[in-house]
């Protein structure tokens, strides 16, 4: 009845689709950077209990979550605001090389090598996600264990399946958020800053995509797009333009109004 009712308000154009933004890559490392970046979502209309941050752990395998307490504590002020924290990975960086083309265009062309799970093995995926655990636990940031997004969205298959074994309720990849069989707010608009021309080929799709039907659909933004002039102004007008035709949400938020429409 739930989902009937829903899908008659929708037809009528009563219920706005979701708009779930995320700050990407957050940690000491990209403290600065991640405040601008939420900074600048906030400016633009975006409330801040709307905000999902996913959170690096252990950056780089030396910017441990247990040796900065000021940013815990930031991060703790931010969750106090209703913002929703998840884990992202642990160090975020590939390990191992990969052979195919196909694989090697994805690990570097579209990931820069950052695509931490994208070679790993079902042991190695294990021992990663404890580590991840152990430090969220650590700093009393359990919430961000409910879920997972893997750096640039890769996964190997033997880390998939792992990652299905676990606790974690919902992940994340390309396609959409993943709960169980589910594949939620399919529609992914991002940007990247490693280049001019990244930066000028990421906006445009962006803005392309922002023009479209609203549908539920994810808006990434990573601490380096704050860098770039030819991003920010992309993410200002994506989001002024979209959160006037959908109903911003958190992960934690759109996930409940999900379980709500369930019978």
């Amino acid at each position: 009845m739930a989902n009937a009712t829903l899908a008659t308000e929708r037809s009528a154009g009563t219920v706005k689709p979701s708009l779930l933004v995320s700050i990407h890559d957050v940690s000491p490392l990209t403290w600065a950077h991640s405040k601008r970046a939420v900074e600048l979502v906030v400016s633009c209309g975006i409330p801040l209990g709307s905000l999902t941050l996913l959170v690096i752990p252990e950056h780089e395998g030396r910017y441990r979550l247990t040796a900065h307490p000021a940013f815990i504590e930031w991060l703790e002020r931010l969750s106090h605001n209703g913002v929703t924290l998840v884990a992202h990975g642990l160090t975020h960086e590939m390990s191992g090389s990969v052979r195919s083309p196909l694989q090697l265009a994805w690990a570097y062309l579209f990931a820069g090598g950052q695509g931490e799970f994208y070679n790993l093995s079902a042991a190695q995926t294990r021992e990663r996600l404890a580590r991840v655990r152990a430090l969220f636990h650590a700093v009393g940031l359990d919430e961000a264990l409910r879920g997972f997004v893997p750096p640039a969205w890769l996964l190997s298959s033997e880390a998939r399946t792992e990652l299905g074994r676990s606790q974690i309720a919902f992940s994340e990849g390309l396609g959409g958020i993943e709960l169980g069989a589910r594949r939620l707010a399919t529609r992914l608009i991002g940007w990247g800053a490693r280049s001019v021309l990244e930066s000028l080929l990421t906006a445009l799709h962006a803005e392309l995509q922002s023009l479209r039907r609203p549908s539920d659909m994810r808006l990434a933004v990573h601490p380096r797009d704050i860098t770039s002039r030819l991003c920010t102004r992309s993410i200002e007008r994506c989001l002024h333009r979209l959160s006037a035709r959908a109903e911003p949400l958190s992960y934690a938020g759109y996930l409940a109004r999900i379980a709500a429409q369930t019978p």
